[in-house]
């Protein structure tokens, strides 16, 4: 029987570790290789021919949508998992219309990677945490509202946006996400544009709102960024 070739990507090593761990009983998967930026998956995706891709949401220079985006382009039959941090149906939504195949918590990450592997290697859709119990193909193609500007914003528009949930500062931000406090200026003036606020408050109320952050505090930043 053929084994899985799984390529991972995510720029912290301990995702990285904590997949490899997980996946190291399954018998039929391979792990081939690992990149810790976007651009990098998408040239090691083919460099490699992997059968599986487990990708991080949010990754240096480009994203995970964008990365399935490219890499689906390439190779239909390509499985995508994504790993997020973010609960929220709109993401699933992104997520699975750029072509991913599952859709993983990263808070769920031991209990549920080996039962979307399972279910992507068998050509089906997976999704964890609220959206498990629902049926994946609703969120295929599904129109957005146009008050869902929310929706879009990039992944890392969404990761500034959880950061100054927590109280971090510019400076603060663009120490945690390696950019320049100028970036994150830009990011959130951005933010502010499309979901058409005015106030870093009314940002947060509608990002709570609609599920795109979630409640924590800033002492949880370092675990809920690696985990």
């Amino acid at each position: 029987m053929n084994r899985i070739k799984i390529l991972i990507a995510d720029d912290h090593e301990l995702i990285r570790r904590g997949v490899r761990s997980i996946l190291h009983s399954e018998r039929r998967a391979r792990i081939v290789g690992e990149a810790v930026t976007g651009i990098q998956v998408v040239e090691l995706f083919h460099k490699l021919k992997p059968d599986v891709v487990i990708m991080d949401l949010v990754m240096p220079g480009l994203d995970g949508i964008e990365a399935t985006r490219r890499i689906r382009a390439a190779n239909p039959n390509i499985r995508v998992i994504v790993l997020t941090m973010h609960d929220s149906e709109i993401m699933v939504r992104k997520v699975l219309n750029a072509g991913a195949s599952a859709y993983v918590l990263k808070s769920e990450l031991a209990d549920k990677l080996k039962a979307a592997l399972h279910a992507v290697c068998w050509g089906n859709q997976y999704s964890s945490g609220e959206m498990s119990g629902r049926p994946v193909n609703r969120y295929l193609e599904q129109t957005m509202p146009e008050d869902e500007s929310a929706c879009c914003l990039t992944s890392r528009e969404l990761e500034v946006a959880q950061l100054l949930s927590w109280g971090k500062s510019s400076k603060e931000i663009g120490k945690v996400l390696k950019i320049t406090t100028r970036t994150v200026d830009t990011h959130r003036a951005n933010i502010m544009r499309k979901m058409n606020v005015h106030s870093v408050t009314e940002l947060l109320y509608q990002a709570f709102s609609n599920k795109l952050i979630e409640a924590g505090t800033g002492g949880d930043l370092l675990v809920k960024s690696q985990l």
